[in-house]
């Protein structure tokens, strides 16, 4: 595996590339888009947009650390649970190694955009990342909303996240594979739960408090 710092410089690198992959692409769809408009109708259009992307960003990370800390905490317990000792500094390289699930995540809503031949435009984006969720794959009518609603938390990532747990802990805790997912599966994957039923209740909560009575 690679060292923590070239890892963490990576995953910054290629995050940012992404990012900047994923504005321009808005930028340019919107000029093209707006070309024969106004300047203040096309500035107002791409201002939207730009506060939208910020905005997605923003909350990017803040879901990003959020999970990082379940996945800290989860893992610290799982690994006491199991009597694997790990020093704090290996953990940190398992969480950070995941997050290239994250880079990959962008990356791939680019490429399937493109394919698609999509308008690139924030909306397109949420739209493709739907559709890499468990809740894509749900049929509606047969669904109540909530449970839809906390399978969308479930996507692509979560998966990818999860192979790559289970490669880092083979790699570093020196166990085999078969042993290595069942572990990752067992804290991870409670840890997917776990906020799974917070997104479960949340949502009940939300939708009783705005029922009419």
């Amino acid at each position: 595996m690679l060292k923590k710092n070239s890892t963490l410089l990576l995953i910054i690198v290629l995050f940012i590339t992404a990012s900047l992959i994923q504005y321009f692409s808005i930028i340019a769809y919107l000029d093209e888009m707006f070309q024969y408009t106004t300047g203040e109708i096309r500035n107002l259009a791409i201002d939207r947009e730009i506060k939208q992307f910020k905005l997605n960003l923003i909350e990017t990370f803040i879901l990003l650390f959020l999970k990082s800390l379940g996945m800290f905490i989860c893992l610290n317990i799982g690994f006491l649970y199991f009597d694997i000792k790990l020093k704090m500094k290996e953990i940190m390289k398992l969480i950070l190694f995941s997050c290239f699930a994250l880079v990959f995540h962008q990356f791939l809503i680019v490429i399937l955009i493109k394919l698609s031949n999509w308008t690139f435009t924030n909306g397109s984006m949420d739209s493709i990342s739907e559709k890499l969720t468990l809740s894509n794959y749900i049929n509606i009518e047969k669904t109540t909303p909530w449970i839809k609603s906390s399978l969308a938390s479930i996507n692509l990532e979560q998966f990818l996240t999860l192979i790559l747990l289970g490669i880092g802990i083979h790699k570093i805790a020196k166990i085999n594979y078969k042993r290595a997912f069942s572990i990752t599966a067992r804290t991870y994957g409670l840890g997917v739960l776990l906020w799974f039923s917070f997104a479960v209740v949340m949502e009940m909560n939300f939708s009783y408090q705005i029922m009419p009575r």
